[in-house]
């Protein structure tokens, strides 16, 4: 629309967004245009796109310019071309003769790309049904237990789960890529980052810090059961100090509904975190990953070739070294078609792993600070409802019958008939419905119908033939 502004985001909007890489798809010449998370960002860096152009100048440049003269202009003798030699031994495919490759190739990267966003979507996805069933058990948690401090007390482990997920994918990512505790992107040791975003942020306390740390099993696991612990131990709670139940549940059910609900999402957070662990240790198959790779690598470097001559001519071309002007739109094509070809397949490898460090990847932060905010609010701060309520206003429809507004009261109006309805001749075949006027009340029968119009209907009832005369 005409008018509109384009996002405008700052550092403190980006900050809580888990995809920082946002756009406004009108805006499509100022995307266009720039350069920040562009698959030529990506490739600007890469050795092999360079080389594949670097080949490509090499053959054109010996291509047009090898002309067997010396310095001074004079002819050699006993030369031959390269133009001339490359005709003769290697002649110079044309796209033409590379579309059976260039089409498998094509199917293979378009495969790949779709084989990579898939698992891009489902981190993403699977991080925020992880953070969505803490948040749903948070919201019974409040309308159930009275006391701040239980709920905050079950809440807790759950967000504490969530941490700790994130911090063992960063931790194994950089010691995969050797690096050790203080080192580039490594989150550091058990004690000191637990400190820092454990205990400091009251999720955990000292005493938790060490039976987690020395347990040998499944981090997640321990949590989830000591939240559902924790969670029984506050249902079965006495009595509070103003004589009021710990809990708002009115029956033994009710209390064994409520710790199922908590429960049936509980377990299901063991299953999220177990996916997002194993996908990111079986992405794309290595083969398949290495065929890509490879089949990109020598396509592109026989493209290198064929182009030498694009919208050229395979004849010589003048004399003394003088070159066909419409080729050196190669130099223009094929550095495009390395760029976009090798984006593709950096962009496919790095949605690959979403949590690492590269531009498309996900804001953890994002994640477990956006989750530890709401399971605060949830369960600590004060928010009571109205105790008398609020309600729409009442109308009265033109029976003087009087009701709450809603989309069925009043929409129709009622009213008693004041006439007696026409009647509507039934349709013959052919023909179009007729309307007989009113008739006066003394000549109406039941049913709404003239006299004589009924009795003629009785008339053409006796003249139908019966079924056992017809049989």
């Amino acid at each position: 629309a005409g008018g509109r502004m384009p996002l405008i985001l700052t550092q403190e909007h980006t900050s809580k967004l888990v995809i920082g890489l946002q756009y406004d798809a009108n805006e499509s010449i100022p995307n266009m245009l720039k350069w920040r998370g562009t698959i030529f960002s990506f490739v600007i860096s890469k050795p092999t796109a360079w080389v594949l152009i670097v080949i490509h100048v090499i053959f054109w440049t010996t291509w047009h310019y090898h002309t067997c003269h010396d310095l001074n202009g004079n002819p050699i003798e006993d030369c031959t071309t390269t133009r001339e030699f490359l005709k003769r031994h290697m002649y110079p495919p044309s796209l033409r003769d590379l579309a059976p490759l260039i089409g498998a190739f094509t199917f293979g990267m378009i495969f790949y790309l779709q084989s990579s966003y898939v698992i891009y979507r489902d981190f993403y996805f699977n991080g925020h049904q992880i953070a969505g069933k803490a948040k749903n058990v948070t919201i019974v948690l409040r309308a159930v237990l009275h006391r701040k401090e239980a709920r905050w007390n079950v809440a807790r482990h759950l967000v504490s789960s969530q941490r700790i997920l994130y911090w063992e994918v960063q931790k194994r990512r950089a010691e995969w890529h050797g690096d050790g505790p203080g080192e580039n992107n490594h989150p550091g040791g058990w004690k000191e980052w637990a400190k820092k975003n454990l205990a400091d942020a009251s999720l955990m306390t000292p005493q938790e810090m060490e039976y987690v740390e020395a347990f040998s099993g499944n981090k997640h696991m321990l949590l989830y059961s000591w939240a559902m612990e924790q969670l029984r131990e506050e249902v079965a709670a006495p009595l509070l100090s103003n004589g009021q139940r710990a809990c708002n549940l009115r029956s033994d059910s009710d209390e064994s509904h409520f710790i199922t609900q908590c429960v049936n999402q509980i377990l299901p957070m063991r299953d999220d975190a177990a996916r997002l662990h194993q996908m990111l240790l079986v992405p794309i198959p290595f083969p398949y990953y290495h065929l890509v790779e490879t089949m990109v690598f020598f396509v592109l470097l026989l493209m290198a070739y064929s182009f030498v001559n694009l919208n050229g001519s395979l004849e010589s071309v003048g004399q003394g070294g003088e070159v066909d002007a419409a080729s050196h739109i190669s130099l223009f094509v094929f550095p495009v078609t390395v760029l976009v070809t090798n984006g593709m397949t950096e962009m496919a490898n790095m949605m690959q792993d979403p949590l690492g460090d590269d531009i498309v990847d996900f804001n953890q932060k994002a994640y477990t600070d956006d989750l530890y905010e709401l399971c605060e609010a949830q369960c600590l701060h004060t928010a009571h409802r109205s105790a008398e309520g609020i309600f729409p206003p009442k109308i009265e429809d033109l029976n003087g019958d009087s009701d709450y507004r809603s989309r069925s009261f009043g929409a129709l109006k009622t009213y008693a008939p004041t006439h007696i309805p026409v009647a509507v001749q039934p349709r013959a075949k052919n023909s179009v419905n007729s309307v007989y006027p009113v008739a006066p009340k003394g000549d109406l029968e039941e049913g709404g119908l003239p006299k004589d119009r009924r009795k003629a209907m009785k008339k053409a009832m006796h003249r139908m033939p019966s079924l056992k005369s017809q049989r």
